[in-house]
């Protein structure tokens, strides 16, 4: 599945590895691409308002502290691959958040929604399970402890001036009821990058949401309780400062690496920040969790983890939030 994301990526950009590998070497492309009006530059990347999604406020259209010929080098370079970095986990482990530590730096580990909990939530959604005798604190802990026992490193966050600073984590009920009403939109959006989702796998997963929803004491009412639940269970934390300054989606689909936010940063300012989202591991956390050997369970699952992702986008971020594709 995540194979034909990459290709279709590929033939969105243009497969810059090779470039980016030698950087300072200038081929014709390159210049003909940095010679480009910033418009041009701009109109290669979908935005979320695109597909009727993006509610939130996090964007480059709420934003009066950027330049837009800068923002639109800092896509270019994203797209490019130059600030991938290598990571040693296979699973997302780290969340897609663009913030930092107070340090200035970010665990170089691959990222989703929450980071493992959108294992935990993609899981849920995409399980196609009946169950009502489990709640999330216990989800999270299940989940966990299944990818402990296959070697995996897990991991979570929150920040220094909230109870629960994870938006994908705060946020999950609004999130499960996000997939229930958009789900159209939403699978749209996955299918204009490669990501095909049936009919048949919309329904099961828009019936699982709609039983949590209706689970009595499913959701926890103390949202923090379920970063604490990570913890206990053994998955690392880290607390992240400041505010929300996310100008982009960065996707991200070169096996084995992540994009380093430090040093986005260092280069554009600490107002340049971007969301991170690994999806070369989501079919590697869904093959972890699967309880049965059926690949069809598996493939939903990793659909599932995609949707969770986007629907934590479109719930935290405006429509004018684009998606920057490293392929």
């Amino acid at each position: 599945m995540f194979e034909s994301l990459k290709n279709l990526l590929k033939h969105f950009t243009g497969s810059q590895e090779s470039a980016s590998a030698t950087p300072g070497t200038n081929t014709q492309h390159e210049t003909t691409t940095s010679s480009a009006t910033d418009e041009e530059s701009n109109a290669q990347h979908i935005t979320l308002g695109q597909f009727n999604l993006g509610i939130g406020s996090i964007g480059p259209d709420n934003r009066n502290d950027i330049d837009r010929k800068v923002l639109n080098e800092m896509y270019q370079a994203i797209a490019s691959g130059l600030f991938n970095v290598p990571v040693n986990g296979s699973v997302p482990e780290i969340c897609v958040d663009g913030r930092t530590n107070k340090s200035g730096y970010r665990k170089s580990a691959p990222c989703a929604a929450g980071g493992t909990l959108s294992i935990v939530y993609g899981g849920d959604l995409g399980s196609n399970s009946a169950a009502t005798d489990i709640n999330e604190v216990q989800l999270t802990t299940q989940t966990i402890n299944k990818l402990k026992e296959k070697g995996r490193q897990a991991g979570v966050h929150g920040d220094d001036h909230s109870d629960c600073g994870c938006g994908a984590c705060s946020k999950a009920p609004t999130i499960y009821q996000h997939i229930t009403e958009r789900i159209n939109d939403l699978a749209s959006l996955t299918s204009q990058l490669g990501i095909n989702i049936t009919g048949s796998e919309k329904e099961s997963i828009v019936q699982q949401a709609k039983n949590r929803l209706n689970q009595a004491g499913f959701f926890a009412e103390n949202r923090a309780s379920i970063i604490q639940a990570a913890q206990d269970t053994g998955a690392s934390y880290e607390e992240l400062v400041g505010q929300h300054n996310e100008l982009g989606i960065a996707l991200n689909t070169r096996v084995g690496t992540t994009v380093d936010r430090s040093a986005i940063r260092s280069k554009y300012g600490p107002q340049y920040d971007v969301f991170v989202v690994d999806a070369w591991a989501f079919g590697n956390a869904a093959k972890d969790i699967n309880s049965t050997t059926n690949e069809e369970d598996e493939q939903r699952i990793a659909k599932a983890i995609t949707l969770q992702n986007v629907a934590t986008a479109s719930i935290l971020g405006h429509g004018s939030l684009p998606i920057i594709p490293i392929a």
